[in-house]
């Protein structure tokens, strides 16, 4: 039984692809900032799934590639549990990707060559209800947000051209497809530009590409 006044222990949940790295994780957590992981799992639907049922405050995500697999467990946690706390540990720095990364809604973000006491600082900020990123990472992770309140933002028809003329269909082939006529098709594209912030083809082409709504 807790004693009276004691705070309630902290559900740490450890998201990891290498079940040898999340191992690495474990102990490094309890031996060096006396955190204990309450469970573990890859990034499997089913991983995931099973590991959420713990109800975890804290989850850490050790992923230094915002893959698709990725992406989509973090986003299953957030949707299961939004109230959850997520941080992610990556030596992802490079602008795209962590504009990737902002797909996702992050507490944190620990860039790793931070070290130990970057995480510590990170793990006792989330858990007092705040908010942690490395230095130099916020920007871009705040950049991709904003694309994908964007993209949120298309009404269902110029969600639908969007990916027609990034694969480089022709507007009267889109409208075609789509069953609208041609007028009706160019205000769609006049608008899908404007929300999107993207000037022509080739920028609609490569935020296509970028938010991973078409391959490369």
């Amino acid at each position: 039984m807790s004693g009276i006044g004691e705070q309630p222990k902290t559900v740490l949940y450890l998201l990891g692809g290498s079940a040898l790295d999340r191992l690495a994780y474990r102990h490094l957590l309890h031996n060096e900032l006396q955190r204990d992981t309450v469970v573990d799992s890859g990034f499997t639907p089913t991983g995931v799934w099973t590991a959420m049922r713990m109800r975890p405050d804290v989850v850490l995500v050790d992923s230094d590639h915002p893959t698709p697999e990725v992406l989509d467990a973090v986003q299953m946690i957030v949707r299961l549990q939004p109230e959850a706390r997520v941080v992610v540990i990556s030596a992802a720095v490079e602008p795209h990707q962590l504009e990737s990364w902002g797909r996702c809604p992050l507490h944190g973000y620990v860039v790793k060559d931070g070290g130990i006491e970057e995480l510590r600082a990170a793990l006792v900020a989330v858990v007092a209800g705040r908010q942690y990123f490395s230095a130099g990472t916020r920007g871009a992770l705040d950049r991709g947000a904003a694309r994908v309140s964007g993209t949120l933002l298309l009404s269902r028809r110029e969600a639908e051209l969007l990916p027609l003329l990034a694969r480089g269909m022709t507007l009267r082939d889109a409208a075609r497809q789509m069953s609208v006529s041609y007028k009706t098709a160019d205000s769609y594209r006049t608008s899908l530009l404007r929300k999107l912030g993207v000037h022509d083809r080739v920028e609609l082409a490569r935020f296509a590409i970028r938010e991973r709504i078409i391959d490369p």
